[in-house]
């Protein structure tokens, strides 16, 4: 079958404390690779997150806590349920406004340029 495939988690790399990065890969076929990295990162009570910015577009799904995300035009408050849409090369961070941890489960990935 050439349009479906299983795929699988690569190794998991610490990126930074609380934040953690797994490639996909597919099963059985080592070239066979999948442009997107799937990343579950955890922001401790009223911590704040480094800003930064990448080259690939994001999803966050907030798994728990509350508090917001920051960005060069505002801010967006988020809470446990949302799903956040980040543009690629977009300078953001993220704040803990509650006294638990703030979890996402976050994909990310790069335009495809063999359409």
């Amino acid at each position: 079958m050439k349009n479906a495939q299983l795929m699988t988690l690569g190794e998991m790399t610490v990126y930074s404390p609380g934040v953690l990065i797994c490639d996909v890969k597919g099963i059985g076929d080592s070239k066979i690779t999948c442009p997107v990295e799937l990343i579950e990162f955890r922001l401790h009570p009223f911590a704040v997150s480094t800003p930064h910015s990448h080259p690939s577009a994001e999803i966050w799904r907030i798994t728990s806590g509350h508090g917001r995300v920051m960005t060069d035009d505002g801010e967006l408050p988020i809470k446990a349920g949302d799903l956040v849409f980040l543009r690629p090369n977009q300078t953001h961070y993220l704040q803990n406004s509650g006294s638990e941890d703030l979890s996402a489960l976050s994909i990310s990935w790069k335009q495809l340029n063999d359409r």
